[in-house]
């Protein structure tokens, strides 16, 4: 177990160590979503009129960047090819689960810490009432980024190169933030993308925070919710287990 926990440790360190240098998981986790609340606000919403309308459109650019997780845990995985060092993971063979957790832990951390972020700004500056807890809250967001990271991990055992990768992420950044409810809520969307945001983990994750948020604070709703992520998470996992190989052989671009 001890052995389990250092590898673990000693990927994450890394790619804390990478993020941390690149800076641009702070822009487009943090900065970004930040940017774009101040300057659309409520406006495309579809919530311009309602009470605590501002902070709900900051919840919602909060949850779509929070899923830049899913592309920076995919670069994790491709880091190896970048720096030609998957020969040495091939030989060595690490324990899939450590070696898993450790590169998506820092991107996942990252996203989480956002999540809990905005929200209690949220709360304490732009009006958006608190009728649930804070437990409730990050339960919601630490499943969330979870979902991501574990389709990031399914996205890199699939794909061969950073460049599809990339562009598949960013499809998934923008289609399941708009039929999830992130973009406009899913009141003011069409039936068609209603019935199409069930599928994602956005529309479960916006459901809890609404709960917890606007709604009345019922654990039901939010467990409810986060066990349909965890479904959601559980399969990508799953999947991205049985595809992954470290001898797999993929493009180094990056």
């Amino acid at each position: 177990m001890a052995g389990f926990f250092n590898e673990a440790r000693c990927y994450a360190l890394t790619e804390w160590r990478v993020l941390a240098r690149e800076r641009t998981a702070m822009v487009f986790i943090f900065i970004l979503p930040a940017v774009l609340s101040a300057i659309l606000g409520p406006g495309v919403s579809g919530l311009s009129a309602a009470p605590g309308a501002m902070g709900r459109a900051t919840i919602g650019f909060a949850v779509m960047f929070s899923y830049m997780v899913v592309t920076y845990s995919g670069h994790a995985f491709y880091r190896d090819f970048w720096y030609h060092t998957q020969g040495r993971q091939a030989l060595l063979r690490p324990s899939k689960l450590a070696f898993a957790l450790g590169k998506v832990l820092p991107a996942c951390a990252m996203s989480f810490a956002q999540l809990l972020l905005f929200t209690g700004f949220a709360a304490a500056f732009l009006g958006l009432p608190l009728h649930g807890s804070l437990p409730q809250v990050a339960l919601t967001g630490a499943v969330l980024v979870a979902s991501g990271a574990a389709l990031g991990f399914l996205l890199f055992a699939v794909t061969r190169s950073t460049a599809t990768l990339s562009n598949l992420s960013y499809l998934v950044l923008v289609t399941f933030s708009a039929v999830g409810g992130a973009i406009v809520v899913t009141e003011a969307l069409p039936g068609w993308s209603r019935a199409l945001g069930h599928v994602t983990p956005h529309y479960w994750a916006l459901r809890a925070l609404n709960e917890a948020t606007l709604g009345e604070g019922r654990w039901s709703v939010v467990l409810q919710s986060a066990a349909v992520i965890l479904t959601f998470t559980a399969v990508c996992a799953t999947a991205a287990s049985l595809a992954f190989d470290f001898r797999d052989q993929k493009h180094d671009t990056t």
